[in-house]
């Protein structure tokens, strides 16, 4: 396979492989493929130079299988290149061809970005045959590809257990499996919308159904209700709506009388279950319950008459004369009230508070053994407010006369220096600042501003990379955001779609990033790619750096790294 190179001749691409004198050529197969339009295989051309033979495969506008499957691959990719490899191997049955001579590696099977139909190399050299497994080569990719996830993808795990299953691999068993995921479709997205809705054919049989009640002399299409009613419905008594709210006779409820001197009961009984009012008494004998007890005067404001008015001033005077007479020597003692929750906190009230219009000296409540500046402690021996007893001695301390002990102020000996007070300046304090000396900072990297060192950062920093392409055309700046950057006017595989150039090809090139490098490849475009003004090989990878000029057929891009 050493012997393959890409060569441009005016808008084509070819596949060459030269022939060396060791090769034996097979010259039926290399007749078939050069004579004939084989489906599945690239048409070929045999040329032959002085002593030089070339056999020249044409791809244009095709890219290998191995750059068609870089990235994401959907099920219509991946079962075109695999339909395109099984009508390859069919095709050279039907001519004689033998299957060995037809090359499987990726790099050599060409796929259309657009329609992904693949065309197979046939190489009729027999010292170059090998044995095929077709069945290795399928699972080999099944394997080796990321499949787009966004997509439903039960496909694959079909076709891995196909070719798992078959002891021997069959192209015809292989072909039915793709024919039947070729015609399996997902859903649409209307369909899924109205799941609820039948399809308009399945309401069009709904109402297309005949009514058996018709005769048939009239008989046609009518629309029947898919929910009927039965023959025989069974009577349903009729309901009555609850949220309408029938009339009611109001009923006055039978309050009993009640004394005005009685005390409330919170919990009294309903008014069903409370005893029956009794009758009325004589006036006679209500007046003499009414005089046996006291009367109060809420009962005589609300039962005012000269009669109450009467027995209640009759009362009152019986009470002083009674109260006056059984008054006791000495004076009664209340009864003290037990005191309230939450005051027991409560302190007592201080008798040294000043009365007003009197000149009371206040004195602070001061536990007796505790001594006040400028007061003598007080003996707690001698009653208060007697001259403590002083010790005998010489260092004995007169007292005063007002009995406060004068304060004797002592030279303090070997006093030792504050320390030193660092405070921190402020606008609103005018005390002068004073610096302390903590020793110089090392500087670091040279330069000093102060006394603390300066930190520079390294001015041979490489700068971020920021790969991008700046179109001459309009000034669009393109970034270089992926290791393998497509660009081509097929927008549903390049990674930048050009639609305004018909010169610019399906997929014309390819900007590689490998090990912080750029490289250009041209992927067999029909009007090439040119670096600098010089057209690159195809399929060949050609460094780029900050700065290159690029030219994808007519159009200018500049590449810059930053």
């Amino acid at each position: 396979m050493n012997n393959f190179t890409y060569e441009n001749q005016g808008t084509d691409t070819y596949l060459v492989y030269q022939i060396d004198d060791k090769d034996k050529v097979d010259s039926l197969s290399l007749g078939m493929i050069t004579n004939n339009q084989i489906a599945g295989l690239a048409s070929a051309i045999f040329v032959q130079m002085d002593s030089v033979k070339y056999i020249k495969y044409n791809v244009s506008a095709k890219i290998s299988v191995k750059q068609f499957f870089t990235g994401p691959v959907n099920k219509r990719r991946l079962l075109g290149v695999f339909n395109g490899i099984v009508a390859a191997m069919l095709s050279a049955e039907e001519y004689m061809i033998d299957e060995r001579m037809i090359i499987l590696d990726t790099d050599y099977i060409f796929a259309d970005v657009s329609t992904c139909n693949t065309v197979l190399i046939c190489c009729p050299i027999q010292n170059e045959m090998s044995e095929a497994d077709l069945g290795a080569f399928f699972k080999n990719i099944m394997f080796n590809t990321q499949f787009d996830q966004t997509e439903n993808c039960d496909y694959v795990a079909g076709i891995i257990n196909h070719l798992n299953s078959v002891p021997v691999f069959s192209l015809t068993q292989f072909k039915t499996l793709l024919d039947k995921l070729g015609s399996i479709t997902a859903p649409s997205a209307s369909a899924s919308i109205s799941n609820d809705k039948p399809s308009p054919p399945v309401l069009d049989r709904i109402r297309s159904v005949k009514d058996p009640r018709v005769p048939s002399q009239n008989q046609g299409t009518v629309i029947v209700n898919p929910i009927q009613k039965p023959a025989n419905p069974t009577p349903q008594l009729p309901v009555r709506n609850p949220a309408i709210q029938q009339p009611m006779t109001p009923v006055r409820p039978v309050v009993p009388v009640q004394n005005m001197n009685a005390p409330i009961v919170k919990n009294s009984p309903s008014p069903s279950k409370r005893p029956q009012t009794m009758p009325p008494q004589p006036k006679s004998t209500q007046k003499q319950e009414s005089s046996d007890k006291p009367m109060s005067l809420f009962y005589l404001l609300q039962h005012y008459n000269s009669e109450n008015a009467a027995a209640y001033k009759a009362q009152k005077e019986a009470k002083k004369q009674g109260g006056a007479s059984n008054t006791p020597a000495t004076p009664s003692k209340k009864k003290e009230k037990p005191p309230k929750k939450g005051n027991s906190s409560k302190q007592p009230v201080n008798q040294n508070f000043a009365i007003p219009g009197q000149q009371t000296r206040i004195t602070p409540a001061v536990p007796s053994n505790v001594a006040i500046p400028r007061t003598p402690p007080v003996n707690p021996m001698r009653p208060n407010g007697m001259p403590p007893v002083q010790p005998a001695g010489n260092n004995s301390v007169p007292v005063q006369p007002n009995g406060r002990t004068p304060v004797v102020v002592q030279p303090m000996l070997n006093r030792q220096p504050e320390p030193p007070v660092v405070r921190v300046p402020n606008t609103y304090d005018s005390t002068p600042v004073q610096r302390v000396n903590f020793g110089e900072t090392v500087v670091l990297g040279g330069g000093t501003a102060g006394e603390t060192t300066i930190l520079t950062s390294n001015s041979n920093t490489a700068k971020q990379l920021n790969p991008h392409l700046i179109r001459e055309k309009n000034k669009e700046k393109i970034a270089i955001n992926k290791p393998v950057f497509r660009i081509g006017k097929e927008k549903s595989y390049v990674d930048y779609f050009i639609a305004d150039n018909t010169a610019i090809s399906r997929s014309h090139a390819n900007i590689v990033v490998r090990e912080d490098k750029f490289f250009i490849v041209d992927t067999n475009s029909t009007n090439h790619t040119y670096v600098n003004g010089e057209m690159i090989p195809s399929n060949a990878e050609i460094e780029i750096t900050h700065g290159t000029k690029l030219r994808f057929a007519n159009e200018d891009f500049l590449f810059q790294l930053y």
